[in-house]
């Protein structure tokens, strides 16, 4: 029988493991792709697109910035320390361009008028400033009036070769001394494509699609299991071009059941951004493509629909397997990488997999040498950033469909591990296969 003493204990045990879950903050990374229900609401653009077949788009952490509030989606960058949004005055000359019509503000994520807000200080006479904003989908609310950005006003790439702007989350991020001084963690958890704190609200098909939360003020210890797989940040890959500190010995590469590695271990870099494609090494992605009978179109393995393995035969899916120096392995299913892509291989399903020597990918994409997608890392594993320690890992991650795919039958759940209870919302997979266009 438990004692008084032991019955406070637990009593205490209790309030701190409550506290400690209420501490965490999470702010959703998101996106708005296509017409109708998953296009981004009318309320939140400047010039709403008119015509069923015209629609705008967005990516990124929804910030509202200024007084009255303007919307713009920023891209998190993990060893950048300054947030970067983009100027209305970049639209100034834009010609709306594309089948869809999407315009300038779409092209940019949202954008800013540093003019309409009543409370934006210019900083020094700077391209920075400083002004009312807040994280529009955070759990709970986030706002600081003094928070510290700068209005690109020229024409520039971000980190990830795309033209949105960016919310730096580096060692000395001004985002995070803002709103969570002191704390220098940050974890990334998927949720298979709605919020798990009901902000945005559940809806199917999801409006924002949820692509990951991002998790501040404490690890979401719910989220993960098992022992955690810990990397030094730093320092980059000798083969990249990029200050990005993060990077995984790959040394075994599976596809389905397949080794197609050759036994060599490299290094790749770790793309945390949100595009969803793996550079793999010239030998590995020939590997790739000849253990799957694929042809390369427009530099991607395809097939024909016939020639790709149905979900219903688990053991020939292309299941992406990557496995590190230390054992740790993290596996993609074939139906978050293998789509439909009509603009890249009309006809064909293909594969978000780029080879690291093709020309086209050496000019067009900002990091050289092999690079592992997040979606790859995320979709079976949490990620931990603890600037304070200078270190990152991963862990095996909890999602709310384990324990369903546990409890069907063997054949059902197969495909990836996850049942049917995931797969019935193929949609999901779908709006991240236009994402991986869009991205790659």
């Amino acid at each position: 029988m438990p004692t008084l003493s032991t019955l406070r204990t637990l009593t205490l045990a209790l309030a701190i493991a409550i506290d400690r879950a209420q501490a965490t903050v999470v702010i959703p990374y998101v996106s708005y792709v296509g017409p109708g229900p998953w296009g981004v609401p009318n309320e939140f653009v400047r010039d709403p697109l008119e015509g069923p077949d015209n629609y705008q788009s967005r990516f990124g952490v929804h910030l509202t910035i200024g007084t009255p509030p303007q919307h713009v989606w920023v891209a998190p960058q993990f060893y950048d320390s300054e947030t970067h949004v983009r100027s209305i005055s970049l639209c100034d000359d834009y010609v709306v361009e594309g089948p869809q019509g999407v315009d300038c503000e779409s092209l940019y994520s949202g954008v800013f008028s540093a003019n309409e807000s009543s409370t934006f200080e210019q900083v020094n006479g700077t391209s920075f400033g400083m002004d009312v904003t807040s994280a529009f989908e955070a759990v709970p609310d986030l706002e600081s009036k003094e928070f510290k950005f700068e209005v690109q006003t020229t024409n520039m790439t971000n980190f990830i070769g795309q033209d949105w702007g960016t919310l730096g989350l580096g060692s000395n991020s001004t985002f995070l001394q803002t709103f969570f001084p002191g704390k220098e963690q940050i974890g990334i958890y998927y949720t298979g494509g709605n919020s798990t704190h009901g902000k945005p609200e559940h809806s199917m098909p999801p409006r924002p699609l949820v692509v990951y939360e991002l998790e501040f003020d404490g690890y979401n210890q719910s989220h993960y299991t098992g022992p955690k797989f810990t990397q030094p940040i730093g320092p980059p890959s000798a083969a990249s071009n990029s200050t990005n500190p993060f990077t995984l010995n790959v040394t075994s590469v599976k596809v389905g059941r397949t080794e197609i590695s050759g036994g060599e271990s490299f290094i790749a870099t770790v793309d945390l951004s949100g595009r969803t494609s793996n550079i793999l090494p010239p030998k590995v992605f020939d590997a790739f493509v000849s253990a799957t009978g694929a042809r390369v179109v427009n530099g991607l393995p395809a097939w024909e629909f016939m020639d790709v393995p149905p979900y219903d035969q688990p053991d020939g899916l292309y299941n992406l397997t990557l496995t590190f120096s230390n054992g740790y392995s993290v596996s993609l299913p074939q139906t978050f990488f293998v789509n439909y892509n009509e603009a890249i291989a009309p006809g064909n399903m293909v594969a978000s997999i780029l080879n690291a020597d093709d020309p086209a990918v050496i000019r067009s994409w900002p990091v050289r040498g092999p690079v592992i997608a997040l979606n790859q890392l995320m979709f079976s594993s949490y990620i931990g950033i603890d600037h304070a320690t200078e270190e990152w890992w991963l862990a095996k991650a909890v999602h709310p469909w384990d324990q369903s795919a546990k409890d069907e039958p063997k054949e059902s759940v197969a495909a990836g591990g996850i049942g049917d209870n995931l797969r019935k919302t193929s949609l999901v997979a779908a709006a991240l296969a236009v994402a991986a266009a869009l991205f790659c």
